[in-house]
């Protein structure tokens, strides 16, 4: 069993580990690219319309907030609308600030379980609202890549979109299946993690209540197609702001890519591997190097300044109102 210093040892060094890909995959994107015509574009920045993108994004979180309100009162678990508000943008923060993609969600997970005394469910919410998050992603890619891929004939791309796809539905099929479970829990012993099997037995069995509340996840699913596409809509917008020329129905096929892309655990923040992905598919369109990394890194100054509103919530915004009965 690890000590808690080698454990912190550990965590240290993945999120160096990390860091250092990124900054490696950033480096050698912009050694490729002109930097002229990136400082070109910033400084060509159409600034009312970046901003609109920014309030467009903190419209995505409010509706993101009723998403988890809806999966959470399905459990009977009552947090008024403000405090559920609240806590996703504290979430938002630590999901930029910790060394993993999940630390926002743990957190958040640990507020809610610490109000309702309700852990697994709290935490079921979370994995629940992430997953119908997903679903519409893949599902939107799936969607788009049919007239899309008139115009781009990438194998690559049909391989990512099918690959997504794959992923959801062996996730799905996981969480739902007494044997895909039973094997999940051997293997879990046979790696010597055997202590944790009663609480993860709960978590599965927190997850698996939500498939008798067919009406939340049904409106989960629903309001994940408009945040889904909200998003989308967002890049598009800062690609306006750039002065980019890119028709919208490519950034429903390449914006799910890159955010499933950028899900993969081996940078901070996805950086490096949302810029690479970007680079690859939208020069498939036409842009060069410095517009699909400048359109890139505009969308992660986005998500961070709005991020930074959780960190006045967590400095700030300490009030603690139990839940509701």
């Amino acid at each position: 069993m690890l000590k808690p210093a080698d454990s912190s040892t550990g965590n240290a060094w993945q999120f160096w580990l990390k860091l250092t890909v990124s900054i490696a995959l950033l480096t050698l994107l912009l050694a490729k690219t002109d930097l002229q015509a990136l400082w070109t574009l910033f400084r060509s920045l159409r600034i009312p319309i970046f901003f609109g993108s920014i309030l467009l994004y903190l419209v995505t979180q409010l509706l993101s907030t009723v998403r988890w309100r809806c999966l959470l009162r399905a459990e009977h678990i009552y947090l008024s609308h403000w405090r559920l508000i609240l806590l996703y943008f504290e979430g938002m923060f630590f999901n930029l600030m910790l060394p993993t993609a999940i630390g926002g969600d743990l957190v958040r997970g640990y507020q809610v379980s610490r109000l309702t005394e309700r852990r697994e469910a709290s935490l079921a919410s979370i994995l629940v609202e992430r997953l119908s998050g997903y679903a519409a992603l893949t599902i939107i890619a799936c969607i788009a890549i049919i007239p899309a891929y008139a115009h781009v004939r990438d194998p690559l791309i049909i391989w990512l979109t099918v690959g997504s796809a794959a992923g959801m539905v062996g996730l799905i099929a996981s969480l739902l299946s007494d044997r895909l479970q039973a094997l999940f829990f051997r293997v879990l012993h046979g790696v010597g993690l055997g202590r944790f099997h009663d609480t993860i037995h709960r978590l599965y069995e927190a997850v698996q209540r939500y498939w008798t509340h067919r009406q939340a996840l049904l409106l989960a699913l629903g309001l994940s197609f408009i945040l889904q596409s909200l998003v989308i809509t967002i890049f598009y917008l800062i690609s306006l702001a750039l002065n980019l020329s890119v028709p919208l129905r490519y950034f429903f096929l390449f914006v799910p890519l890159i955010s499933v892309i950028s899900m993969l655990p081996i940078s901070v923040a996805g950086l490096g591997l949302r810029e690479g992905s970007a680079v690859y598919l939208f020069t498939t369109v036409g842009l060069d190097s410095a517009s699909a990394i400048s359109l890139s890194l505009l969308w992660f100054a986005v998500t961070a300044l709005c991020s930074g509103l959780g960190g006045v919530v967590f400095l700030f915004g300490r009030a603690q109102p139990r839940a509701q009965p």
